[in-house]
């Protein structure tokens, strides 16, 4: 388990809900501090893909590029980004329960380098803030958008 960890259950297909979390262009709807998503390379989401994205965070903007690391159809999905020695990876997984899909969001963070070793916990805490309620955003999207 990484240092974010929250589950859900989706009241949708496990297909549909897979579809709506690897759609990254779909973020800043569901996500506050996202404010575009551009996909950079061309053809069907796979390992590699990778996307621009740009997130407001206290006022400042700040551009990353994730890249698809994990992606197994109705399975799993992971994307990961590396920016100023801090290595982010955000994974769900999929699992039908009943008429619809348990989801986990496991995120990992490492640090590199001295100064970033230092403010590790500082960063984990601004993520863990900023994704505390992605999956129930998520949720409520997904069930939102099927009606």
């Amino acid at each position: 388990m990484g240092a974010l960890n929250q589950t859900i259950v989706i009241d949708r297909p496990i297909e549909e809900v897979f579809a709506v979390t690897t759609t990254m262009e779909q973020s800043p709807q569901i996500m506050d501090q996202v404010e575009e998503v551009t996909k950079l390379t061309e053809g069907a989401i796979a390992e590699g893909t990778k996307y621009n994205e740009v997130r407001n965070l206290g006022g400042r903007r700040v551009q990353s590029v994730l890249e698809v690391v994990e992606y197994v159809p109705n399975v799993s999905y992971a994307v990961s980004s590396s920016q100023n020695g801090v290595e982010i990876e955000f994974r769900y997984t999929f699992k039908p329960q009943g008429d619809g899909t348990f989801v986990t969001f496991d995120g990992k963070v490492k640090t590199s380098g001295f100064a970033r070793s230092l403010f590790r916990g500082m960063i984990v805490r601004m993520i863990s803030k900023e994704e505390l309620f992605h999956l129930q955003k998520l949720k409520t999207f997904i069930e939102k958008e099927a009606v």
